[in-house]
């Protein structure tokens, strides 16, 4: 086989594409969908600018919701995250407490 790692992952069908990448063609996909659908469009220029705006206002709404849902549940997750991880730190701290010689001999001193 080729030793080139470049055209190894082309063959192989691993061209190391991203999430991203997959997004962008869905978009330009959108994008040229909805010219044709401008260009063949049965309705009058009015009409269709009409439509237009109507499904921009409504899309613009859902983004917008899907975004704020987005929001406040990665600042949910912040708050958790923030939680575990001081509550980690006490249980962290007790245990080193409780293991630290110089408290113990203390503690039995006083015993």
């Amino acid at each position: 086989m080729n030793e080139n790692p470049q055209v190894n992952r082309q063959v192989n069908g691993t061209a190391g594409g991203t999430g991203a990448t997959v997004v962008m063609g869905f978009v330009l996909g959108a994008l040229v969908g909805a010219g044709m659908a401008l260009l063949l469009a049965p309705g009058t220029g009015k009409d269709t600018r009409g439509r237009l705006v109507a499904t921009g206002r409504r899309w613009g709404g859902a983004a917008r919701s899907t975004f704020k849902h987005a929001r406040d549940t990665a600042n949910d997750l912040k708050q958790d995250a923030m939680s575990a991880v001081e509550a980690g730190r006490d249980a962290f701290e007790e245990s080193q407490k409780s293991h630290d010689p110089y408290t113990t001999s203390r503690i039995e001193r006083k015993v």
